[in-house]
């Protein structure tokens, strides 16, 4: 990832917003979900208010690791395995975002490993339009290449961008300042403290 890339900081609001137009979506179609598999740990948080959203109380996942941070590391690879039955039921692989496709690539193979489900559908709350992979379902698609910040993610990106700046100075209005210029981001004090204290561990 270039280091000067965009950023878009999504907020709690937006995040409750794009999971209600994907459950809307997801009720106009002739698909009975039986089981939300929520792709770890993007997925989480998305997964739990969907399951609220569309009164599924099965909601399960599995962990595939593809970035640390704001930075891709590795290729794509599950890293802890899905641990439920799907034999014969009805399955929604779901994601916060669909960034370059793997991800999703990755995690439609895995599923097929685990057991022979009777229909799978594929959703996530942003898709982007560089992804070799396109979703069943997504809320919202994202054109202009550009990392999201998802609320449950601040201080893991934040701190790795800081990391990549190797600045010998810590001074938060400094570091505000050079995210802002760097990744085109309002950022708290607050945030900016929390994100160093990672760093600091």
């Amino acid at each position: 990832m270039d280091e000067e890339l965009p950023c878009t900081l999504i907020t709690w609001e937006v995040v409750y917003s794009l999971c209600r137009q994907l459950a809307q979506r997801l009720r106009k179609e002739n698909f009975r979900i039986d089981a939300i598999v929520a792709i770890a740990r993007g997925g989480y948080i998305p997964g739990r208010l969907l399951s609220d959203m569309l009164g599924i109380h099965d909601l399960t996942s599995f962990k595939i690791e593809h970035y640390q941070g704001a930075y891709k590391q590795h290729e794509a690879y599950v890293k802890y395995p899905l641990n439920a039955d799907i034999n014969g039921r009805n399955v929604l692989l779901l994601d916060d975002v669909c960034d370059s496709g793997d991800t999703f690539t990755v995690g439609i193979e895995h599923i097929r490993h685990c057991g022979k489900v009777n229909e799978m559908r594929t959703a996530a709350m942003h898709l982007k339009t560089v992804s070799t992979y396109i979703p069943d379902f997504y809320a919202e698609t994202v054109s202009e290449y550009r990392w999201l910040i998802y609320p449950w993610a601040v201080n893991e990106d934040l701190s790795s961008m800081i990391a990549k700046m190797q600045l010998d100075n810590s001074d938060v209005t400094l570091l505000q300042q050079e995210i802002k210029l760097r990744h085109g981001i309002d950022v708290t004090g607050r945030q900016m403290e929390d994100a160093l204290m990672l760093l600091k561990q």
